[in-house]
C-alpha cells in the first residue's frame, strides 16, 4: 500500500510544471485548529518522507501559531523547510473555540486550496495535542467508521458535510472525542447559531433517524412483569422519509432475546412508543412507523 501511495505521489508531482523532490515535501495527515484570544494554534501531524534505510515514514506533530490560516501554513513550511502537501489530509481536529468567524475562515481556506480534498473526517476533541500524540490518524478514522456502522451512535462527518450544512444554515453534527488515558467517542457536538451543544451517544441514534442515516443498533427493554429479564432487539436497518409534517419510518428488526414472552404486537408497540417519543422531541412532527419483525416471540 505504501508503495502505491509513493508511486501516485511521484506521478502527480512529475506531471506538474515545477518538479519537487519527495524529500522536499511535508505530507500532512492531520490538522488540529484552535483559537486562543486572537491567535490561531495549529497542530500538524506530518509524515516526513521516507527514510532510505528503513523505508518507513517518520510521523511527527508540530505546533505553529499565527493570525490567519494562510500565515500559519507559511510558517509551518518555513519551520520544516519543506513544501506543505495537504492532499493526503485524513483528519481535522477542532474544539469549542472554533465559532462562526473561525469556521468561515477554515471553510474558505479549504475551498480555495486546490491541493486539498473535502472528504476527510472532522472531529471535536477536548485536547487536540494529546489526541494526536495518543492515537494514529487512521485509527481515529476507523473508530468513528466502525462505531457508525455497528451502533449508529455517531456520524462520520466530512469537511464536505461541514461546508454544505454551514451554507445551508443547518445544524452541523461533529463526532466528539474525549481523551484521558484513552480515547473514547463521546456522542456528538451539534453546532448551530454560533453555539455548541453536547448530544449523548444514545441520543445520536435518533439524529441518524432524522437524517435517514441509520445502520444497525441494539435496544433492550426491561420486562414489565418480571425482574432481571429483558427484551433485546437488533435493529438491522431503518429507512426514514419526511413528507411535509410527517416522518415515515420503516425498520427491519430481529428479536435477539425475548425473556418477557411478548407477542409480536407487544414488541411492535414497545419499540414504536420508544421511537415515537424520541423522534417527536427531536422533530416535533407526526411519526408513522412500519416494522418487519423476525425472531423469537410468542404467537
Amino acid at each position: 500500500m505504501k508503495k502505491i501511495i509513493i508511486i501516485f505521489i511521484l506521478i502527480f508531482i512529475t506531471g506538474c510544471d515545477s518538479y519537487i523532490e519527495l524529500n522536499d515535501l511535508a505530507i500532512i495527515n492531520a490538522l488540529g485548529i484552535e483559537k486562543v484570544d486572537n491567535t490561531y494554534k495549529i497542530y500538524a501531524g506530518t509524515v516526513q518522507m521516507l527514510d532510505e534505510e528503513s523505508l518507513m515514514p517518520e510521523i511527527e506533530v508540530y505546533q505553529v501559531e499565527g493570525t490567519s490560516l494562510n500565515q500559519i501554513i507559511d510558517n509551518l513550511s518555513l519551520a520544516l523547510n519543506k513544501k506543505i502537501y495537504l492532499s493526503h489530509l485524513d483528519l481535522l481536529l477542532l474544539n469549542d473555540s472554533i465559532k462562526d468567524k473561525e469556521l468561515e475562515e477554515i471553510i474558505n481556506f479549504f475551498l480555495n486550496n486546490n491541493e486539498t480534498r473535502e472528504d476527510f473526517l472532522v472531529i471535536n476533541t477536548n485536547d487536540i495535542n494529546k489526541t494526536l500524540e495518543k492515537m494514529k490518524f487512521q485509527e481515529i478514522n476507523e473508530l468513528v467508521k466502525n462505531n457508525k456502522r455497528e451502533t449508529s451512535k455517531t456520524i462520520y462527518t466530512t469537511m464536505y458535510d461541514v461546508i454544505k450544512n454551514y451554507y445551508d444554515k443547518k445544524s452541523i453534527y461533529i463526532p466528539a472525542i474525549n481523551i484521558k488515558e484513552t480515547i473514547t467517542l463521546n456522542g456528538l457536538k451539534e453546532y448551530k447559531n454560533n453555539k455548541y451543544k453536547d448530544i449523548k451517544s444514545d441520543d445520536v441514534i435518533y439524529i441518524n433517524y432524522y437524517l435517514n442515516n441509520i445502520d444497525t443498533y441494539k435496544l433492550s427493554f426491561s420486562c414489565s412483569n418480571q425482574t432481571n429479564k429483558y427484551l433485546y432487539l437488533n435493529i438491522l436497518k431503518g429507512i426514514t422519509t419526511t413528507l411535509n409534517k410527517e416522518i415515515l419510518v420503516a425498520n427491519e428488526i430481529k428479536v435477539i432475546t425475548n425473556d418477557c414472552n411478548y407477542s409480536k404486537d407487544e414488541i411492535n408497540k414497545i419499540f414504536n412508543d420508544n421511537l415515537k417519543n424520541k423522534l417527536n422531541k427531536l422533530t416535533k412532527k407526526k411519526i408513522t412507523i412500519n416494522n418487519t419483525i423476525r425472531g423469537t416471540y410468542e404467537n
